[in-house]
């Protein structure tokens, strides 16, 4: 008897460290990026994800998976354009590598991004069970340091949005969090043209944390702008806002710069206001303050100066960075050589 005791009490105690265990491997938004290590790597490398630049996404899909399918024409477009800016990318299948392989090669637009097979299914043990995720495809954002951000569906409207965020360090899920009620306070206040109150709510959310805040000062300038309909207004509280808010975030204002100069929705553009954003970032964004004031330039047409202030940027630009500025510095000397071309016909 004594004995049957003491094998329910070791049974007991060993119930109680199995579910303490799964407790601790619990992963959610805010934890440590668990261990990567698929069967097969077989397309590309595998990213890193302690990375203290840019972001990691770790995707599981399947082939058989039509959502997975469908979500890939939007990966590729998303890594061609955010590679060089520090995004990784990784597809983990539970498939076998000949299955996965011969997708690849059948595949119309194709996988541009690294792809693992991992047929065992340990990453799947490792990652979507303790996330509590039972279907495909399902995302995991990574941001600096190996710490999750975000976890869904990549075909969600809020991932991309996300990496974009996680790219500069702007994706603070708890901080964002903090601010949702001044937002969402602010956008009601919009809703009936409550400016007032409106700009207030916008005020709060944005003093909370400026970097986190970023989109939250787009979208308090666009209410200014098409809702309020007041241009002069929206301009001068954003070169105010830039000056004040992002004097020491150089990253921050070429954002705020590239709305105003690319943006589809912002009418009308005040290039001036821009000019006068990029002219304040002086040279504490080193080949990044180049890029926004040659985009400018490009923007008021003034090719010559566009293709001078790119070349210094390229040139100036870390290795990581200079792919990127040579296509963009590629761009601006083909459309001088095309202006120089139109006005040579012009004058003959």
């Amino acid at each position: 008897m004594r004995f049957n005791h003491l094998v329910a009490a070791a049974c007991l105690a060993l119930s109680a460290s199995v579910v303490a265990l799964a407790e601790d491997e619990k992963i959610e938004v805010g934890s440590k990026v668990p261990a990567l290590a698929p069967k097969k790597v077989v397309q590309g490398e595998l990213p890193d994800l302690n990375t203290e630049k840019g972001c990691v996404v770790v995707e599981f899909w399947a082939t058989w998976c039509g959502p997975c399918n469908r979500a890939i024409p939007h990966m590729n477009r998303l890594y061609k354009e955010l590679k060089d800016r520090g995004l990784q990318i990784i597809a983990v299948s539970d498939e076998k590598e000949k299955t996965v392989t011969d997708f690849l090669k059948k595949k119309d637009q194709g996988m541009t991004y690294p792809v693992a097979s991992d047929e065992d299914g340990e990453t799947d043990e490792k990652w979507l069970r303790p996330a509590g995720q039972g279907g495909i495809p399902c995302a995991f954002i990574v941001g600096r340091g190996g710490k999750i951000l975000w976890i869904g569906n990549p075909l969600s409207e809020q991932f991309e949005p996300t990496v974009r965020k996680a790219l500069t360090g702007r994706y603070d899920p708890e901080g964002r969090d903090a601010m949702e009620p001044a937002i969402k306070a602010a956008r009601k206040c919009a809703d009936v043209r409550n400016w007032t109150e409106a700009y207030k709510h916008y005020g709060d959310a944005i003093e909370m944390d400026p970097g986190i805040a970023l989109d939250v000062t787009q979208e308090r300038f666009k209410a200014t702008l098409l809702k309020q309909k007041d241009p002069k207004a929206a301009y001068a509280w954003l070169v105010e806002t830039a000056r004040k808010k992002y004097g020491g975030d150089p990253e921050a204002v070429a954002e705020l710069v590239s709305m105003v100069v690319k943006d589809p929705e912002v009418q009308p553009r005040d290039l001036d206001a821009a000019a006068s954003m990029a002219e304040d970032m002086g040279s504490k964004g080193g080949h990044r303050s180049l890029e926004v004031k040659a985009l400018v330039a490009y923007a008021k047409g003034d090719l010559t100066t566009a293709v001078d202030l790119q070349t210094d940027a390229w040139m100036s630009a870390e290795p990581v960075d200079k792919a990127t500025a040579k296509r963009t510095l590629d761009e601006y000397r083909a459309a001088a050589k095309r202006s120089q071309t139109k006005g040579a016909a012009g004058g003959t």
